[in-house]
């Protein structure tokens, strides 16, 4: 009995209370706490707004692909299909069937590419050219013409390759201007493929003034990798090092940003909190108003049992925490001496901070890929600085710098 009388109390609590997040909000949201590089923020809202009743198959949808592509930026693409697969059982059931199996397929061709899983990405973007790319909106189409622009790149078939990106350009111009970069990321290959000197400098310099219009320092760092991977393959070193110096210097103030900006993702939290209690809905006040009368003495002693088992639990949690925390402070203590120990077996060679970064991840027992992804530069760059390591400390392979610093 007492726990139905609990159950009838937090329906009607939620009747008050409760207040549901539309799919526009959501994706408000979620476009903030990805511009502010807050991912996991990201993954709860969309979290929270599946766990809502009464959702609808296609809200639960446009759910799923906006929690796969979330994925998909934190490199986890094995979940990012999870999700899409999700998204499609969703997308089969209402009226727009044809129009989910296309995005959902465009959507997996994006992630193949990504992973660089090429063959699998050109294989899907093939059968929706094949469709005339039926029921896809036109953010879809900008980046399956740049995808087709870069296979068409590898095959060496440059005059088709630079009209689809040139479709793309126009495209992106149109309609997505922030996303120039990525087009004049793949014209810079282009041009430096077919020996432009002066059209894949021209487009560099365009391509970075287009993302410091958009604010993106992602997409410029993107535009110095490019470059710099450019220059490598050509074995023009200097410019390379040059590039990669902007990287560094870009994915510095990339974290010093997103630093920066928690208090604004706070403050937009709290606005959004602010306007989904004055928006929520009133139809059932008058049988909450009832159901209250009925159970505030009721309220007021499972409120005071509450507040004695928190206390309780509060007190263990403190009791907790200053164990957990005197543990922390005597492994911080060792890891600080073992990093002592460590940096002076470093400090008789001139390493640049990246690369000292790179060898303690190394140390850690990172492979080059989760090296890239932790720094946020390719495997490229990863290789590039290694090699600078070996020829500095006089070895040829990883095993040796670990036996050194072990």
């Amino acid at each position: 009995m007492k726990k139905i009388i609990t159950l009838l109390l937090l329906f009607s609590t939620l009747s008050i209370f409760g207040s549901t997040i539309s799919l526009k909000k959501l994706n408000q949201e979620i476009e903030l706490s990805k511009n502010l590089g807050n991912h996991e923020a990201c993954i709860k809202l969309v979290c929270n707004f599946l766990a809502q009743p009464n959702i609808t198959s296609a809200e639960k949808y446009e759910a799923y692909v906006l929690k796969s592509a979330i994925y998909r930026r934190l490199y986890k693409y094995e979940h990012a299909l999870h999700f899409l697969d999700l998204a499609l059982k969703e997308g089969i059931k209402g009226d727009n069937r044809a129009t989910a199996e296309q995005e959902i397929k465009a959507e997996r061709s994006f992630i193949y590419f990504d992973k660089q899983a090429f063959d699998m990405s050109e294989k899907l973007t093939t059968e929706l050219e094949a469709t005339g790319y039926r029921n896809l909106e036109p953010k879809y189409l900008l980046f399956l013409y740049t995808q087709k622009g870069y296979f068409l790149l590898k095959r060496k078939e440059y005059a088709a390759s630079e009209k689809i990106l040139n479709k793309a350009f126009n495209l992106s111009k149109r309609h997505f201007p922030k996303e120039l970069p990525i087009i004049f990321g793949k014209q810079i290959e282009l041009y430096h493929h077919t020996g432009n000197v002066e059209k894949r400098d021209l487009t560099y310099k365009a391509g970075i003034q287009s993302a410091r219009q958009a604010h993106n320092i992602k997409y410029e760092f993107y535009l110095e990798e490019v470059m710099k991977n450019v220059f490598s393959s050509s074995k023009d070193y200097k410019n390379a090092f040059f590039h990669q110096q902007k990287c560094d210097s870009l994915f510095s103030l990339y974290n010093s940003n997103i630093n920066s900006s928690k208090v604004e993702l706070l403050e937009q939290q709290l606005k959004t909190q602010e306007y989904s209690y004055s928006s929520q809905k009133k139809h059932y006040m008058l049988l909450t108003i009832a159901v209250f009368a009925l159970l505030l003495l009721l309220l007021l002693f499972i409120t005071y049992k509450l507040y004695k088992n928190t206390k309780l639990k509060n007190k263990f949690i403190t009791e907790e925490n200053e164990r957990i925390q005197n543990e922390i402070k005597y492994h911080l203590q060792i890891s600080e001496q073992t990093q002592s120990s460590n940096k002076n077996k470093l400090d008789g060679f001139h390493f640049t901070e990246r690369q000292l970064q790179i060898i303690d991840l190394l140390k850690k027992g990172k492979s080059n890929k989760e090296i890239a992804a932790e720094l946020f530069i390719s495997d490229n760059t990863v290789k590039y600085h290694l090699k600078i390591i070996y020829n500095v400390l006089n070895i040829k392979q990883r095993n040796e710098l670990l036996i050194m610093y072990a």
